[in-house]
């Protein structure tokens, strides 16, 4: 079995960069339509994404293939390096950081077909040694390095949700992302379509369902954990158990 290998972009920590990171961060009371879709949002969009890529360089290799150990080998220390860069920085840049450098470093790519009907959650090292990964996988990646670099645990979640386009009919669809809750009473959230933090008051596109962490699972964001019987995500205590190997 092989990873695909790819170049990384790298953050540059100039005066630009810091201000590309502060772009991405919306505070719950500003810019209320941000997560409406349509034109000025699309635009918007645009604008923080054009702003976060351009404070990487970034140079074209072709793709490699290396065996898979090696390949989390490599992800192990670019999990670590991250990890690092990160720590230099107060909480809301690093919440920033972390969500534009996974945004940037993974590429959209649906759970492997030969698995059908399988919803397979990758390790932060399995994602980033393929360079590739669906929703779960980049929140997955992000809960992680907000816990690894000094995030409080009980500040950082994941939220599954329904996403549904606010201006198509279409039907929702099932979507995760990560949430920092810290210091904050309303989460941001750390999205995979939507590149700006907004608060998830503020994301009327998505219909939380349930929340967990490494150990509890809620119901929506409610503070009052599920019953025992509830808490049971099998994809997700398989993922924790390969994670602990493959990063101590």
């Amino acid at each position: 079995m092989h990873a695909s290998r790819r170049s990384r972009p790298r953050l540059d920590a100039s005066a630009t960069g810091r201000a590309a990171m502060d772009a991405c961060l919306v505070p719950s009371a500003a810019k209320p339509g941000a997560c409406r879709c349509g034109r000025r949002a699309f635009v918007r969009h645009c604008m923080a994404t054009c702003l976060c890529a351009s404070t990487f360089r970034i140079t074209a290799e072709p793709l490699e293939q290396e065996p898979l150990e090696a390949g989390l080998t490599r992800a192990r220390r670019e999990f670590e390096a991250l990890v690092l860069a990160a720590r230099a920085l107060d909480f809301d840049r690093r919440i920033a950081f972390i969500n534009v450098e996974v945004n940037q470093r993974i590429e959209y790519a649906a759970d492997p077909e030969s698995v059908p009907g399988a919803d397979v959650w990758s390790t932060p090292c399995e994602t980033l040694a393929r360079g590739a990964g669906d929703c779960e996988d980049f929140a997955i990646t992000k809960f992680f390095l907000l816990l690894a670099s000094g995030y409080p645990q009980h500040g950082v979640r994941l939220l599954y949700a329904h996403f549904r386009r606010i201006d198509l009919q279409a039907a929702p669809v099932p979507h995760m992302v990560a949430l920092a809750r810290w210091p904050l009473v309303d989460p941001l959230v750390m999205d995979s379509i939507n590149p700006l933090l907004i608060a998830l008051s503020r994301r009327d596109d998505l219909h939380p369902i349930f929340s967990f962490d490494q150990s509890t699972v809620w119901q929506r964001i409610d503070a009052v954990p599920m019953s025992p019987e509830r808490r049971t995500i099998r994809p997700w205590r398989t993922t924790l158990a390969r994670t602990g190997q493959q990063l101590h």
